[in-house]
């Protein structure tokens, strides 16, 4: 549902106007903020108009919900600004059925990725800004003001902010003003990643098949993708899953490609020309895409956090882009620098020059091997690819090729030499 009505949140306070919108439209403004919004959906609310300027937050959901009853919930978010006191969840219900109110949105979140003037994909109306050491509370807060934004989530190590823009403020300007403002170290757009998909073939070679029964040891792989089939979670080689796409929602799968990768990860896919695995490895399986095959910043930092925050040594990750990101490049010298061994897919088309996050110093890249150890002819190449492995593999009676195969199995290997 789009909506012509604007929405600021500073702390306790709110800025809002409407004219005559439906109220689910603007709590869907709140969603957008960082939000979580249930509502009884049996409850009829009316459409509203005017203009709040600076009111307490509790006040106008009162408005917003009346003659219903709502609940309000409130989180710390720590920052190295220091606290910012934020609106955590809007309930909205008939009095005494608090239990009855259900989320205003649906499941399977999509990211909102737009192109803009220069050709870069990033998530519509968001950027992410890093402050100096000696910035305070009061120049985010004076950003904020001139962005007519809100801080929707922040996203630490490393320290940045995420800020959800006026509607009326496009990503280009704000990120003018933002690189122009004292206090300000860096910031970007929200970017906007594509995976790297595999290529589907006739199933023309006969592989090692699928073993699920390897016993793991302990050794373990994130592996960031389209997350995975829930009928494989109950594995012993699958140490566990999350949703960076959207943190609330249980595991799920909608390409394959991330359950391919997984399995391959874990040692129960061989990649055609590789040989069968005698034990497994524990995989976490990470879904950092959505239905469409696209990722952006914030989830593979929400991705790489976890990841790191559950103590996993070893990553592997299957998008690429040409347009590299200061932030990304950061997040994954830091990684590394905490004993975390990054592996990445280097492309499916040989052109030779780098995608990211392959091409970043910190990580290795993986380019894709034919059966016979000749390269394969798609795989890309140059001199930022470290090093090669098999980029075939049947799964589910297809045949599939890619360096997004390569990658999980060169992280595997190293695996298992640290298992050893």
């Amino acid at each position: 549902m789009l909506s012509a009505a604007s929405l600021r949140i500073e702390g306790e306070r709110a800025w809002l106007k409407a004219e005559h919108e439906p109220i689910f439209a603007v709590l869907q403004l709140f969603e957008q903020r960082g939000v979580e919004v249930f509502i009884d959906p049996s409850i009829q609310l009316q459409r509203i108009s005017g203009t709040w300027k600076n009111v307490e937050i509790g006040w106008l959901i009162d408005q917003l919900a009346s003659p219903h009853s709502h609940m309000l919930e409130w989180r710390v978010e720590k920052s190295p600004l220091g606290d910012l006191f934020q609106l955590s969840s809007i309930r909205i219900f008939p009095e005494g059925k608090a239990s009855s109110a259900r989320p205003l949105s649906s499941s399977g979140k999509v990211l909102d990725v737009v192109e803009g003037e220069s050709g870069i994909k990033y998530i519509r109306g968001e950027i992410l800004v890093g402050f100096k050491q000696d910035s305070t509370i009061n120049d985010l807060n004076t950003l904020l003001q001139r962005l007519n934004g809100t801080v929707i989530e922040v996203i630490d190590p490393p320290g940045l902010y995420r800020i959800k823009l006026g509607d009326d403020m496009p990503v280009e300007e704000a990120m003018r003003i933002a690189q122009a403002h004292e206090g300000i170290m860096a910031s970007e757009p929200n970017l906007a990643f594509p995976t790297i998909e595999s290529n589907i073939l006739p199933l023309s070679e006969i592989g090692e098949g699928i073993n699920l029964s390897l016993a793991p040891g302990e050794t373990a792989i994130a592996v960031l993708d389209s997350g995975l089939d829930p009928d494989y979670v109950d594995y012993p080689f699958i140490r566990g899953t999350y949703d960076a796409i959207d943190p609330n929602a249980e595991i799920s799968d909608p390409t394959g490609h991330g359950t391919l990768t997984a399995l391959i990860a874990a040692g129960a896919v061989t990649p055609l020309g590789a040989n069968a695995a005698e034990s497994g490895i524990q995989v976490l399986a990470i879904r950092t895409f959505d239905k469409n095959g696209m990722t952006s910043s914030d989830t593979i930092l929400r991705a790489l956090k976890y990841a790191a925050d559950s103590g996993v040594k070893i990553i592997s990750m299957s998008w690429g882009s040409e347009i590299a990101s200061q932030f990304m490049e950061t997040a994954m010298e830091s990684a590394s620098q905490n004993g975390i061994t990054l592996y990445a897919a280097a492309g499916n088309e040989p052109t030779g020059e780098p995608v990211y996050p392959a091409g970043y110093d910190s990580v290795i890249a993986v380019g894709g091997l034919n059966p016979d150890r000749s390269r394969w002819q798609d795989s890309n190449y140059g001199n930022f690819v470290e090093r090669y492995e098999p980029a075939l593999a049947n799964f589910n009676d297809l045949s599939y090729a890619g360096t997004s195969i390569a990658s999980p199995y060169a992280a595997f290997k190293a695996a298992q030499k640290a298992s050893e």
